[in-house]
Order: C-alpha cells, then sequence, then structure tokens
C-alpha cells in the first residue's frame, strides 16, 4: 500500500500524531524513536527519501539558532564556563539536543503531510470537513501557486544571469536577492490577478456548492488507521491526566 493510495484524513490523524509526540515528549531518546518511526513510515511509502533533501538545509539553521539561544540563555545545571557576562551551563547542551530534535520531528512530518498529497486531495478533505468550497479551493489554489513562482524565479535567476549578474555562491545568492526581487514581486501579483480575474469569469463563488471531478472514499484500513492513531493519541493523553490526579 503506498502513501498515495491513503485518504488524505489518514495522512492529516498521522501528522497530529508526530506534532503531539514531539511537543509531549520529553527525552532525546523517545524524539529520536518517533523520529525514527516517522522516517521508516515514509521510506516504506514512498521507497525514498529524496524528497526531503531540502530539510537538512532547515534542520541545520534551526539547531544552530536554538544552539546558540541555549548557550546564551539556559540557566539550568552547573556552571561550566564564563567570559563575562557570557555563562555556559551543563544543561544548555542537552536542552539544544531535545530541542532540534523537536523541530525536526514537527519540519519531517510537516513535509511529508504537504507533499503526500495532491492540492485537489486537501480541498476535497477540507470540503469533506463541512468547509465552504470558496475557502476550501484556497489550500489547493496556494499549493499549486507555490511551484509555479517557484520556475518564475528560477527563470528570473537565468535572465539576471544572461544579464552578468554573479550567482556562482553563497554570498553572490544573497546579493542577487534585491535585482531579482522586484522582477519576482511583479510576476507573482501578474499571476495572482490573472488567477482571480479567470476565476471570476467562470463564476467562482456565484453558488453555494460545487460538483468536483473526484470525491474522496475512505477505506476499510484508513479508518483502522485512523482509529489506532486516536487511541494511541487518548491513551497518552489519559496517562497524563491520570499522573496528574
Amino acid at each position: 500500500m503506498g502513501l498515495s493510495k491513503l485518504d488524505p484524513r489518514t495522512k492529516l490523524a498521522w501528522y497530529a500524531l508526530m506534532i503531539y509526540l514531539s511537543l509531549s515528549m520529553g527525552t532525546a531518546v523517545q524524539l529520536c524513536l518517533a523520529l525514527l518511526v516517522c522516517i521508516m513510515a515514509s521510506l516504506i511509502l514512498t521507497g525514498s527519501l529524496k524528497q526531503y533533501k531540502v530539510m537538512i538545509i532547515i534542520i541545520l539553521l534551526l539547531g544552530l539558532q536554538i544552539l546558540i539561544i541555549q548557550l546564551l540563555f539556559c540557566r539550568e545545571g552547573v556552571l561550566l564556563y564564563q567570559w563575562g557576562i557570557l555563562k555556559i551551563y551543563s544543561e544548555a547542551v542537552p536542552l539544544a539536543i531535545t530541542g532540534i530534535l523537536k523541530g525536526s520531528l514537527i519540519v519531517f512530518a510537516s513535509m511529508q503531510f504537504f507533499t503526500s498529497a495532491s492540492p485537489q486531495d486537501f480541498t476535497l478533505m477540507l470540503v469533506k470537513f463541512n468547509i465552504p468550497y470558496r475557502y476550501a479551493m484556497l489550500v489547493g489554489l496556494s499549493a499549486r501557486f507555490l511551484p509555479l513562482m517557484k520556475a518564475e524565479y528560477i527563470s528570473i535567476v537565468d535572465s539576471q544571469r544572461t544579464r552578468g549578474l554573479k550567482m556562482e555562491n553563497v554570498w553572490d545568492n544573497l546579493k542577487g536577492v534585491i535585482p531579482t526581487f522586484m522582477p519576482f514581486l511583479y510576476r507573482a501579483v501578474r499571476r495572482s490577478t490573472e488567477t482571480a480575474l479567470a476565476m471570476e469569469l467562470r463564476g467562482y463563488g456565484r453558488s453555494k456548492t460545487r460538483t468536483f471531478s473526484s470525491d474522496l472514499t475512505i477505506k476499510h484500513y484508513d479508518i483502522a488507521l485512523i482509529s489506532a492513531i486516536l487511541l494511541v493519541i487518548i491513551i497518552s493523553l489519559a496517562s497524563r491526566i491520570l499522573l496528574l490526579i
């Protein structure tokens, strides 16, 4: 059973479970196990992890920020080093590792969820939740709009390179943001205006309901998976509440 065969509501339940685990777990071992389960599930269902390569850069930037913040402001544990007002405590690095693992799990689960289904599937899922289609379709339009704008930005960068703009390293790419931003903003506004005009000409929002070319039908295995996920969350919440009583 591939990832594409699962109902979007099943993927949403799995996403909710991963977010719950990332927020409720407090040890690095537990977070590592949850992250490993998330990675293995994606590997089994899709057979590849190539789509998550961009996550490495995000995690590195996020991890560096978390580490710096913990080293500067953490005041738990034993004082290890002091230089002026800078004080480094023994719990700074463990807390940073826990924070990085939490962030990694949230980022990976988010990418797993938002890349697991087509924009139309997300729209149909929101319609099944009784959200008016005029608002539900905004999610699908946004998901379709992002790849288009990515292609537009690549086209702008290529055009600027042919005009002599140097973009050979990271510093050049940072400097190249300024001459490429205004053309990108103009194309984004033009695209959105054309989309809005096309939707108005087709009578978008005129009627309260509309038909779609496909429909979501939840399968028996989707019901079983959603029930199991909800059961895990309920048991975990119940155990935490009982500990507080």
